[in-house]
This record gives structure tokens, sequence and C-alpha cells, in this order.
């Protein structure tokens, strides 16, 4: 069995889940909603797609959070990503309406989190033989998971062609 958590404290990692909505916000304004939408190549993502894949990613950990709080033995489902940005047809969303959902519930979750004792923190869920705290969740799969689609979206800013 292999343990995966962090180190920081509940407080500062509930601040930087908080601060992911702030990032993704500042990493899309300036971009028209045709720069938003654009995609390098058809398998590839928008900057609007990427965005949506956060909003399901937060979804999905809000579920896992809570699982992790109810359940003894907490097994943390993968899900289909791509498949779920596809179906979604995500580049028909607002770039507003998705970092509202986003915000509303990065907030939701942030009320519940600063609720919970120390203890609370490191309860684990399962995927495979791994365990997962919540601060794993937080830190790991919410945090920095938003870091590495930031780049992401950098490099579409990058690629788009410009008139």
């Amino acid at each position: 069995m292999q343990t995966n958590n962090s180190k920081s404290s509940p407080p500062s990692s509930i601040k930087l889940y908080q601060h992911t909505y702030i990032k993704i916000s500042e990493a899309v304004s300036g971009f028209t909603d045709e720069q938003l939408q654009w995609k390098s190549a058809p398998d590839k993502w928008s900057v609007t797609e990427v965005v949506s894949h956060l909003v399901d990613s937060n979804l999905v950990n809000s579920f896992r959070i809570r699982q992790l709080l109810t359940e003894s033995h907490a097994e943390l489902l993968p899900y289909a990503h791509d498949e779920w940005v596809a179906a979604q047809q995500a580049n028909s969303m607002t770039m507003q309406e998705l970092l509202a959902i986003y915000e509303a519930v990065t907030r939701y979750n942030a009320l519940l989190l600063n609720r919970l004792d120390d203890k609370t923190w490191e309860k684990c869920g399962w995927e495979d033989t791994h365990a997962y705290s919540l601060r794993h969740i937080i830190e790991v799969f919410i945090v920095r998971h938003v870091e590495t689609h930031l780049k992401q979206i950098e490099r579409i800013q990058a690629a788009i062609p410009h008139r």
C-alpha cells in the first residue's frame, strides 16, 4: 500500500484551492470568444474545453471529498475526461458560465473544508492500491492539476494564429 499525502496545513491547502479560481480567471482574461473556442486540431482542446474540464474535475473531486468523509473504504473512481468534454459540447458554453460554476463549487467546498479537523484531513480514499488523503485530493488532484492546465492554456494562446 502506498500513501500519498502533502505537508501543508489545512488552512493553507484551502487557500491554495480557493486561489485556483483566480488563477483560471486571470489565465483566460483578454481572450476573445473566437480565441477561447479555437482548437489547433479537432482532437485538441480549446481554452473553453480546458476550463470545462477543470469544472468537471472540481465536481468529481467534490464527490471524492464527500466519499472520504462518509465511507469507511472510499473507492476513488476515475472518469473519462476526454469523453466528458466532447459529450458536453463545452465550446457552446460561455467562459462566464464556466467560471461562475467553478467559483460556486470552490466556494461551497471551501465552506465544508474549513469545518474539518486535522484528523479528518488525513482520511484516505483508494485508487487501486494507492491511498490518497483529503489533503492530497485538494493539493494535487485539484491545485496541481489546475497548474498543469494553466500551462496548457498558455500553449494554446501561443499557438492561436494572429490576424
